[in-house]
């Protein structure tokens, strides 16, 4: 079973990609939204909830682990492989590809500050972007809109319009997308951008590395397809609504409070 989880409802833009390649694998989401959002968390807040929730997948069959967090990646992931045996993949803003592609020599990154501050970041800006101007933005509040089902509404708007247009004057070329939330914003991003700019949404390269993955250690297909998702939130009749929304269909959802 490939186990992901996120902060909240962004992962599920991971889960969409992963579902897409392997449609036949069985797939538990576990949103922590009663921690929601990581980004103003510390480093061991977040780490001790990673430990957490990963014990937690692994006791429900977990065989893969997909962290669909950049700031969970960024904060926990090396202590999620010193403590756990199975296969974990993480996540991270695509400023390799985005820097490589660049014809400007000039891309932004949109993250939370605390992914955006990170020393993965930095590790992956001196190895990949040393001669491309990398300009870093968080887009402050964009995460809360997305669990609020609001990806629509003026406010939104405002919100994505306040860090986006700004960068229209920058000669940027690319945007690497460096939350998974982000994704369900690409529209009113494009509002602003247009065509010319691409987005990166690591997305869909989670999904060949979680492949990848699966035929390394020959694990065999379930192949029934079962999708389970859990929220930390005592009402799990939010993520429920929000479920068609964000990936296009209904699913029943699991209040599962995990101290």
């Amino acid at each position: 079973m490939i186990a992901m989880y996120d902060s909240g409802l962004g992962g599920l833009s991971v889960w969409r990609a992963v579902r897409a390649a392997l449609p036949g694998w069985p797939i538990t989401y576990l949103a922590d939204q009663a921690y929601c959002p990581y980004g103003p968390r510390s480093r061991e807040e977040i780490i001790d909830r990673a430990l957490t929730v990963g014990r937690y997948l692994i006791s429900q069959g977990a065989t893969i682990l997909v962290v669909a967090c950049n700031t969970a990646t960024t904060a926990a992931i090396t202590a999620m492989r010193e403590e756990f045996t199975l296969p974990i993949v993480g996540i991270e803003p695509a400023i390799k590809p985005a820097a490589a592609m660049s014809r400007t020599g000039r891309i932004a990154v949109l993250a939370t500050e605390y992914t955006l501050a990170s020393d993965r970041v930095k590790t992956l800006l001196d190895a990949h972007a040393g001669d491309v101007d990398v300009l870093r933005r968080a887009g402050h509040g964009w995460v809360e809109q997305v669990e609020a089902g609001e990806l629509s509404g003026e406010r939104t708007r405002a919100l994505v319009r306040r860090v986006v247009e700004p960068l229209m004057g920058e000669n940027i070329d690319h945007i690497a997308l460096g939350c998974t939330h982000y994704p369900f914003l690409e529209p009113l991003i494009r509002e602003v951008t247009g065509d010319a700019i691409r987005l990166y949404d690591p997305a869909e390269a989670i999904a060949r590395r979680v492949g990848e993955l699966i035929r390394q250690h020959g694990f065999d297909s379930q192949a029934d397809g079962y999708c389970r998702f859990i929220t930390t939130a005592e009402d799990a009749g939010e993520m429920a609504l929000r479920l068609p929304q964000l990936i296009g269909q209904p699913f029943p959802v699991e209040s599962v409070p995990l101290a």
